[in-house]
């Protein structure tokens, strides 16, 4: 009975589960549907479903990393809650507005981001260690 429950929701359980993955495993995951990219909350969109409230936010990519073939906008899983959920809460907490690094897993629908990678940037900056795994070949900082 649970499973039938679980197999009606919006939202497939394999993609709530993203197993721990390195930045560098984003970076050049492309053929895998890996991304890292920056982009701006442009706006959100919500649906429920069966008790299930799925928050997406439209986000317009400013620069992506790796070799990831991204559209100008893309809608980003932002939050999902309630109902018989597998994902329990999740929540980026991304606002219209803002500007987001994103590592996150796509689909035919959605970007599924890596809630414990993906951050808010402040006025733009990515901080130059985390820019440094992404990008190695950047010369230090003295």
């Amino acid at each position: 009975m649970i499973m039938v429950a679980l197999l009606a929701c919006a939202v497939p359980a394999s993609a709530c589960d993203i197993t721990p993955i390195t930045i560098a495993d984003y970076v050049h995951g492309a053929a895998n549907g890996r991304v890292v990219f920056v982009g701006g909350v442009v706006s959100p969109a919500a649906q429920k479903t069966d008790g299930v409230l799925i928050e997406d936010v439209t986000v317009r990519v400013v620069r992506v990393f790796g070799k990831s073939n991204l559209p100008p906008t893309l809608p980003v899983l932002n939050r999902v809650s309630g109902g018989m959920n597998p994902c329990g809460m999740r929540d980026l907490s991304a606002r219209t507005g803002d500007q987001w690094l994103i590592f996150g897993q796509r689909d035919a629908q959605r970007v599924y981001p890596d809630l414990q990678l993906s951050r808010k940037l402040v006025n733009g900056h990515i901080d130059q260690l985390l820019l440094r795994q992404i990008m190695p070949s950047l010369p230090s900082a003295k």
